[in-house]
């Protein structure tokens, strides 16, 4: 089949956004899980379509909060009478309108209408999106929320953030940093890689990504790290990510596993490992005269992980299940260190999973700090004496920071803080403030929000 031919095996990028938003919707799954297996699923998709179908899906995300003022200002029906699918088709033709110049209105509208049909919406419904776009293509906006009057409002809607969360950054930071933060978020993020030191190095590196049509340049921090721009095909179907030579990763990320002092033949935990890609680097750190032990409680990130490992190279990893809230089966281990990759809100990282500002309530923070003293606590009893317990979080919140971390030491006297900025790269030294934390933010680094703490057992 013509990879440009679109099918009913291939369908086209609007169908396809429409079908994980509203499946997300109905059931509560993650947006991002969805998207990701809509594309394995469709490996013949055009690639011009590949880019709407992620552009359409993240950007409704991005600004969904924002959509949906103006949709609920200029429809007679509340938006949560409407018909789930008719307000996801309003969502996705209203995004496009506002934000994509390229795609010309009647396009849109025309879309919109077949993606109502073809979903079996009735008549009336088809008429009411068409109505509706059609007044938002001809600039009939409603006036957005009173800054003066109502700040945090008009914060949320205008940047298309939660209102609690305006309100909270509003009360720390102040206007200013709040409008910078929540503008940093609503900006597509670079496209940012790990190099594996085990089988490259960055030139190298650069080099062949070249000659695989990805032109590559060196990050601002991160020695091991590379933004790729200008790609002419898929970058996870490249051959040198195939062979292990890269793997997708935050700088932000990459910067915090510095903090874990780790070294060649050390003995090291890391809690919380997710899909690998911490897990990978400290594999690097240690080399294979070390050990490396792995925990997650999600046997389907363990599994990812497993993947990564093996494409990585990392020897020494081993990995388990467990709920690290819980006693560890390695509890009579003493460790060189021990990384805790703490369950956390994530409002660190809103830049890169949108969908958190829509699925996150305000309630929900504290649900995080409880489990993450349980895991501190877990992780305490494996460092050596001598050896390093690392914090690590993607939340900007001090409740699941630098309170954390008090509460700990508090019941923890064995162990001080001592974050050692000449354990990270001389790029990044500035990022490790005087109190003893690591802090890293989108609108002053460009960098996903990291937090870490390091401890050292007495």
């Amino acid at each position: 089949m013509n990879s440009n031919t679109l099918s009913p095996k291939n369908p086209a990028a609007r169908a396809l956004a429409l079908e994980v938003l509203a499946e997300a919707q109905r059931r509560g799954a993650s947006v991002e899980d969805l998207l990701s297996a809509s594309l394995r699923g469709h490996p013949d998709l055009p690639r011009r379509e590949r880019a709407l179908l992620l552009e359409l899906v993240q950007g409704v995300k991005r600004w969904e909060i924002r959509l949906d003022y103006l949709l609920a200002r200029m429809a007679a029906l509340p938006l949560k009478k409407m018909h789930p699918l008719a307000l996801n088709i309003l969502r996705l033709g209203a995004y496009q309108l506002l934000w994509l110049d390229r795609v010309p209105a009647r396009a849109v509208l025309s879309e919109a209408g077949k993606l109502a049909k073809k979903r079996g919406l009735v008549p009336a419904q088809v008429g009411f999106i068409n109505a509706l776009l059609r007044r938002l293509a001809g600039g009939d906006l409603p006036p957005w929320p009173d800054g003066a009057g109502e700040p945090a409002l008009a914060l949320s809607v205008v940047h298309a953030h939660p209102e609690w969360l305006a309100r909270r950054w509003l009360a720390r930071y102040g206007p200013e940093r709040a409008v910078a933060l929540m503008a940093a978020n609503n900006q597509i993020p670079p496209l940012t890689i790990r190099i594996n030191t085990l089988k490259t190095e960055p030139s190298a590196l650069i080099t062949r990504l070249a000659r695989e049509g990805v032109t590559a340049a060196a990050c601002r921090f991160s020695p091991v790290g590379l933004h790729l721009t200008a790609l002419q095909a898929a970058p996870l179907e490249l051959p040198s990510y195939k062979e292990g030579l890269w793997l997708f990763q935050d700088e932000g990320a990459q910067l915090v596993t510095y903090l874990s002092g780790a070294g060649p033949g050390q003995r090291l935990a890391e809690l919380g490992c997710g899909r690998g890609g911490k897990t990978t680097h400290l594999a690097e750190k240690v080399g294979n005269q070390g050990l490396l032990l792995a925990l997650d409680y999600h046997r389907g990130r363990l599994g990812e992980a497993r993947l990564n490992l093996a494409r990585w190279g990392g020897a020494v990893t081993k990995i388990l299940q467990a709920d690290a809230t819980r006693p560890l089966p390695i509890k009579d281990w003493s460790l060189d260190a021990v990384v805790v990759d703490a369950p956390c809100s994530g409002l660190g990282i809103l830049r890169r999973h949108p969908e958190i500002k829509t699925r996150l309530q305000e309630a929900d923070l504290a649900t995080f700090p409880p489990r993450q003293l349980a895991i501190l606590e877990q992780a305490a009893a494996l460092v050596r004496v001598g050896g390093r317990l690392l914090y690590v979080t993607c939340t900007t919140e001090p409740e699941e920071n630098e309170e954390v971390i008090a509460a700990f030491l508090k019941t923890h006297p064995e162990f001080h803080q001592a974050t050692d900025p000449a354990l990270l790269p001389a790029p990044a030294r500035s990022l490790a403030e005087p109190r003893g934390f690591f802090r890293t933010a989108p609108d002053t680094h460009n960098l996903d929000g990291f937090f870490a703490a390091s401890l050292v057992r007495r």
